[in-house]
């Protein structure tokens, strides 16, 4: 059968693209491997910033909410903390499968065709253009688009022509292997806790990762924790219950139990900056599929809904003009790189994560006890992926106080804000992208050479 547009995923990227295709009236299939029941029940943190939800136009629902979300607070290996309120980091702790139910519902009332309990094998692809996909065990499924919104273990994405300079192999340190427990606890959280969500920075514990303790409602807290999937690297699970799962917070406390699935699971992460490019002909990238996720935290659940909205806009003026090709499906591209958007931001975070996952504790002690990062820096980083502490470099530099450190933090700042410049630079059409990519990958692979991994050192 011939839709319209084939959307392979039904998660919070794939119903949102799915539900405003439908709305004006295309003929969408929505594929999804699990059973309608359980779409939406998914291992993550569980937050969500408002700045996405506006960025899309969302409203959530009230049963969603499960905790209101005023901010972080970042604590260095020796948990000297940083609270960072308001700002970027203001949300909400979510219900995942209430939203993930909502999202799909408002997707199916305005007719998509849902196929659930069905896995996307490979694409179609023919004459160089992506056709549709192939479904076990023995059907194909045509779209005039195609959309992929089947997160980051993608059976698209691997099997795209290598002329089309989408990545389709992501290298192991740019994942992050992580497992989650969302818990109940004997003794409700404080009011200084109970809406900030923390975590903790420490190479030793949590090698180029990070360990979290989200306040998913007054007596229930979503813990876990990351690692950078490497050679060597410890077993997160395993390393929860010898880390924080010991603190007195957690005395008594039990597991829960939500819409018939016990809250604990592994997950697999993208950490690294998103694909080059989104589109090609016939297709549309969205979501974690993209690796469109904040590549310091990880998190990519607002960023999926919002890329989700984008790339059924895009699809939607594509059909109407009957031209599906790469050269009118790139306003998704330049959407994703425009200036304040997700593609200069996380491609900038993404060299500072790098240089994260290579710093030793001592290293981050140094910059959170000394306030060499405040709290106002860390928003700017988050929400322009910019540093901003050049005044204070400059008066730290006159202590003469590990003045190597901090000129190797101004140096991160200046490779920074060359690929926020280069992102906005991004080329308006396919023919100026190689050249753009190849720069793109200079500089990325210039910077990891000079950072390795602090876990392999």
């Amino acid at each position: 059968m011939l839709y319209d547009v084939v959307v392979i995923g039904a998660g919070s990227a794939g119903c949102r693209a799915a539900y405003t295709l439908a709305k004006n009236d295309f003929d969408v299939c929505l594929i999804d491997a699990k059973p309608r029941g359980r779409i939406g029940d998914k291992i993550c943190g569980n937050a969500i910033g408002d700045h996405h939800l506006r960025r899309a136009g969302l409203d959530l629902p009230k049963d969603v909410v499960t905790n209101p979300v005023e901010g972080l607070i970042i604590y260095s290996p020796s948990l000297h903390g940083l609270k960072i309120p308001g700002g970027e980091y203001t949300g909400n702790m979510i219900d995942r499968w209430k939203l993930g139910q909502y999202l799909l519902d408002q997707a199916v009332d305005k007719g998509a065709d849902l196929r659930d309990r069905t896995r996307v094998i490979g694409p179609i692809i023919d004459d160089d253009s992506l056709k549709g996909v192939e479904v076990f065990p023995n059907e194909r499924i045509y779209g005039k688009i195609t959309i992929d919104a089947s997160g980051l273990k993608s059976p698209i994405r691997p099997r795209l022509g290598k002329s089309w300079g989408i990545e389709t192999q992501i290298k192991g340190r740019d994942v992050n292997l992580a497992y989650r427990e969302i818990r109940r606890i004997k003794n409700s959280l404080g009011s200084n806790e109970k809406n900030y969500c923390k975590i903790y920075l420490n190479q030793d514990k949590y090698p180029g990762g990070y360990a979290w303790i989200f306040p998913q409602s007054e007596d229930m807290v979503n813990a876990g924790l990351g690692v950078q999937k490497i050679e060597g690297c410890p077993n997160p699970r395993e390393r929860l219950y010898e880390t924080l799962l010991r603190e007195e917070l957690f005395e008594g406390s039990e597991i829960v139990e939500m819409h018939g699935s016990k809250q604990a699971g592994g997950m697999e992460v993208s950490t690294r900056r998103s694909l080059s490019s989104l589109v090609w002909d016939g297709l549309i990238i969205a979501g974690e599929a993209g690796l469109v996720m904040d590549p310091v935290t990880g998190s990519g659940h607002g960023q999926a809904i919002v890329t989700g909205e984008f790339a059924g806009i895009v699809a939607c003026k594509a059909l109407e003009k009957d031209d599906t090709s790469k050269n009118n499906l790139w306003a998704y591209n330049l959407m994703h790189y425009a200036k304040d958007s997700y593609g200069p931001k996380y491609t900038a975070l993404d060299a500072f994560r790098i240089y994260l996952q290579s710093s030793r504790p001592e290293h981050i002690d140094f910059v959170v006890e000394n306030r060499i990062l405040e709290a106002e820096d860390l928003l700017n980083l988050t929400t322009k992926g910019k540093l901003g502490f050049s005044t204070k470099l400059k008066k730290v530099f006159r202590g003469i106080r590990n003045p190597s450190l901090l000129m190797e933090l101004d140096d991160v700042r200046k490779v920074m804000n060359e690929i926020s410049q280069h992102c906005l630079d991004y080329p308006q059409s396919f023919e100026g992208f190689p050249q753009w990519k190849k720069r793109t990958d200079q500089i990325f692979s210039e910077f990891e050479e000079e950072f390795k991994p602090y876990a392999i050192e």
